[in-house]
């Protein structure tokens, strides 16, 4: 049987990847050195080939997916890959990927690959008892190598960030508040933590209880201090995100006052045709300092760039101050972690966060994931002084316009023209154009499940209140709030109505979602309309809810809406 890929935004191979969790395909663990969408369109089509029974031409495509993919980045690939072969008749390559995955990639799903029929003709081979006896070691040793792994990343960054020392932004960004976090809510941290437990005084862990920490790389509070938390699947990718949570810690205590909600213009036609602009002159410039051409085409495509930006925030002048706020916050953060991770390519790592935040549903919230160390490294390269400490808010036109170019940016349409051209526009047009249609969809889908039919209302009374949630995956529903298709509440205090999610399967565009409501006084959320409730748990079609005591649901009006009340 099939493993299926686990997935977050950014995933990285650690210790074992066995998670059976089915997740969409725009989420697959991809290496920042390969060709993420050839990896994406050859894996797909393998598996596409194993569902459908073709185990020849499943087989040759995973040749080629390993052929393509030297490194082998996904730990459930070449499973799946091994089941395949077998499937097929290459006994012998089967057992060659299975053998590298217990020995090279620590695989430990012992269940699973004992009890897969993919694997049965592979029984009778002297190999497969020395592969299950591995994968058994690999099970037994794993809270100890995780452990080692945790701890050895943790000092990786710690190193780095003493050995910058405040070079980069006048403060050493370093803080041992930072706790990693399972998925089994275990969290360790290199400070004593309560109720901690330790095997060498170095590394502390323990378990949080419901509702105490969410599962996301964030800042939150735990036990009355500030930490920046990281998922355990996120700690190895050269440092890069436990220094960005670690720049947030900072960061915040400096500038706390930033806002950073989605900007709800993105996702208008011009708005995204602009920024796609954007992300292409800067991958070109990008290009262009890697394969170090020169500065002036490097200048030239940047300023294609900023050309575009000026054209679409001259448009949208509404929502410029919120934009740049936002984009100081994630933009700084992911353009440290990158800067000062020890990842070999900052030009190329740079150019594939690009990739990843262009190929996204929506653009509101990810796109300074990608602008911030566009931007950031181009500077840099350019030796532009631009960082200037904790305490403003980074306009990036500005800074080139006042510090590079001496000048303002005029804007004209020969100009604009001209950009666009080197730039790739005739295709991105029709692309955008195209996925008009398809949004067109989504907002009647949405407008009809949480404002035109019945729905169930509920809002938050106490601020101690979380919400984590996809940010890939949002839509703005002009005039009411914005849709997030993959999201959990979570009730700190117990005074609020509750705690929900979207169900998984659900927690995409499309298929699911919970509406936000802006300007309210209360934090209020929009479901549609439950199909049970039963106790103190809601049911809808993509959604659950658990009330707490004191709450209930009252129905408002003929139509049949509903709101979670007090009692």
């Amino acid at each position: 049987m099939k493993a299926i890929i686990t997935a977050l935004l950014v995933i990285f191979t650690l210790l074992s990847c066995e998670n059976d969790k089915k997740i969409s395909k725009s989420n697959k663990i991809v290496s920042t050195e390969v060709n993420e969408l050839l990896l994406d369109s050859i894996y797909e089509t393998a598996m596409a080939y194993y569902d459908s029974k073709d185990y020849k031409k499943s087989a040759q495509k995973f040749d080629y997916f390993f052929k393509e993919n030297g490194n082998l980045i996904y730990n459930n690939g070449i499973y799946n890959a091994a089941c395949t072969y077998a499937l097929n008749n290459e006994n012998e390559k089967a057992l060659k990927w299975l053998k590298y995955l217990v020995e090279e990639k620590y695989y430990s799903n012992l269940n699973h690959i004992k009890t897969d029929t993919d694997l049965t003709k592979l029984h009778k081979y002297l190999e497969w008892k020395s592969i299950l006896e591995k994968a058994k070691y690999n099970l037994e040793t794993e809270p100890e190598r995780k452990r080692e792994k945790i701890k050895s990343e943790l000092f990786k960054a710690k190193n780095i960030l003493n050995e910058d020392n405040g070079k980069l932004w006048g403060a050493n960004l370093w803080n041992p508040n930072i706790l990693v976090i399972d998925y089994d809510k275990s969290i360790y941290s290199l400070v004593k933590l309560p109720n901690s437990k330790t095997k060498d005084s170095v590394l502390f862990y323990t378990k949080f209880i419901d509702n105490e920490l969410s599962f996301t790389n964030t800042t939150q509070d735990f036990k009355g201090k500030k930490y920046a938390t990281v998922m355990i699947n996120a700690i190895s990718d050269s440092s890069a995100t436990l220094i960005h949570e670690l720049f947030h810690l900072t960061h915040f205590t400096k500038n706390s006052n930033l806002r950073a909600n989605p900007i709800e213009y993105l996702d208008k036609l011009d708005a995204r045709l602009l920024l796609r602009l954007e992300y292409q002159a800067l991958k070109n410039a990008l290009s262009e300092a890697d394969n170090n051409t020169g500065t002036s085409t490097v200048t030239s495509y940047l300023k294609d760039a900023l050309i575009f930006r000026k054209t679409r925030q001259e448009k949208y002048k509404a929502y410029i101050d919120e934009e740049l706020e936002l984009e100081t916050v994630e933009g700084l953060a992911n353009y440290t972690g990158i800067k000062l991770s020890t990842i070999p390519n900052l030009y190329q790592r740079t150019i594939n966060e690009i990739n990843v935040r262009e190929a996204a549903e929506t653009y509101t919230r990810p796109f300074p994931y990608a602008t911030g160390p566009a931007y950031g490294i181009l500077f840099d390269y350019l030796k532009i002084n631009w960082r200037q400490g904790f305490d403003k808010v980074y306009n990036y036109l500005e800074i080139y316009e006042k510090q590079f170019l001496k000048d303002q940016i005029v804007l004209n349409v020969n100009e604009l023209l001209e950009a666009k051209r080197r730039n790739n526009f005739k295709k991105i047009n029709e692309e955008e154009t195209n996925r008009k249609l398809e949004f067109d969809k989504l907002i009647m889908y949405y407008t009809n499940k949480l404002i035109t039919e019945p729905t169930l209302k509920a809002s938050t009374i106490n601020k101690d209140y979380s919400m984590s949630f996809n940010m890939n995956g949002t839509l703005i529903l002009d005039d009411y709030g914005i849709v997030y298709s993959g999201i959990k509440g979570t009730d700190h205090s117990n005074k609020n109505f509750g705690d929900f999610h979207i169900n998984e399967g659900n927690n995409k565009l499309g298929e699911g979602g919970v509406l936000k409501l802006k300007n309210t006084t209360q934090t209020t959320y929009i479901f549609s309309k439950p199909i049970k409730i039963t106790g103190n748990k809601i049911y809808g079609d993509f959604y659950e809810i658990e009330l707490n005591k004191g709450w209930k649901v009252v129905t408002l009006n003929e139509k049949g809406d509903m709101e979670i009340v007090k009692e």
